[in-house]
């Protein structure tokens, strides 16, 4: 996020909200609160998460998208199995797929021009699985011998919840008023739903959230709300079809290529 507009009493605010001291020039400060957003990911700027239970605001549920599927609640998760998970490389979506031979979408599409992602510990907790993430498969870090005996991770506890982040903003000018040569942006709060899961081997519950992929002082809004999708058993892992035995616990490799069709049509015009 970016807070070098951001006034230095906003600055000082923010970082005490954190629990740390402020110390240095306003440039400084809002370095400090940029990379510790880069070290605590969405810990960093989460004020308060509050669950609503098993099923997601009924606006949220009226306003979906429809590519994915009917909302489902959040219970019908527990007890399945992840196996693989896959994230961001069409969508802002992270489809999980389970042992059961059924998959399901948490869908992130409200917010145009945005991404799925996952607080620290879910994301540590699932590095476990075999993934794919913006085109890049990840073999799970277990050796190939656990492999046969990899019966998946666990649901234990899976929720809908409403979360209040931070988010820097500019105030909006007056109609017909000229653009003043310097606004300072404001630390301001966005509240959205976030689906919450608590793992096997997880003592606490962590929440996946979408949010702008590159966030604009001008938006209307940088978090955006979230559900669950699309739970069926008609769609096979694709890792299935993927050689695995060929790659290393933990290696990468690329199975996507994210170019643009018009882009590449108009160089080989030019």
């Amino acid at each position: 996020m970016d807070y070098y507009q951001c006034s230095t009493g906003d600055l000082y605010l923010e970082i005490r909200r954190r629990r740390s001291i402020p110390f240095g020039t306003r440039d400084q400060l809002s370095e400090a609160l940029h990379e510790d957003d880069e070290y605590r990911g969405a810990d960093a700027t989460t004020i308060k998460t509050e669950p609503l239970g098993l099923f997601v605001p009924r606006q949220l549920n009226l306003s979906h998208t429809s590519e994915f599927g009917q909302t489902v609640p959040a219970n019908l998760l527990v007890n399945e199995r992840i196996i693989y998970w896959q994230m961001n490389t069409f969508f802002p979506s992270l489809q999980l797929f389970f042992a059961s031979g059924r998959s399901c979408t948490i869908d992130g599409g409200q917010l145009s021009g945005g991404i799925v992602g996952l607080d620290p510990h879910l994301r540590f907790r699932l590095t476990d699985c075999t993934n794919e993430e913006e085109g890049l498969l990840t073999k799970s870090l277990r050796p190939d011998k656990f492999a046969s005996t990899n019966r998946g991770i666990k649901i234990k506890e899976a929720v809908i919840a409403q979360r209040t982040s931070i988010v820097t903003k500019l105030p909006r000018p007056a109609p017909n008023a000229p653009p003043p040569k310097f606004c300072a942006a404001t630390i301001d709060r966005e509240i959205h739903t976030v689906v919450g899961l608590r793992l096997e081997g997880m003592k606490q519950t962590a929440f996946i959230w979408a949010k702008a992929k590159i966030p604009s002082f001008e938006s209307d809004r940088n978090w955006g709300d979230v559900r669950i999708a699309g739970l069926r058993n008609d769609v096979p892992a694709p890792v299935l079809t993927f050689p695995l035995h060929t790659m290393k616990p933990g290696s990468q490799t690329k199975v996507v290529v994210m170019n643009s069709l018009i882009s590449r049509s108009m160089a080989s015009i030019g």
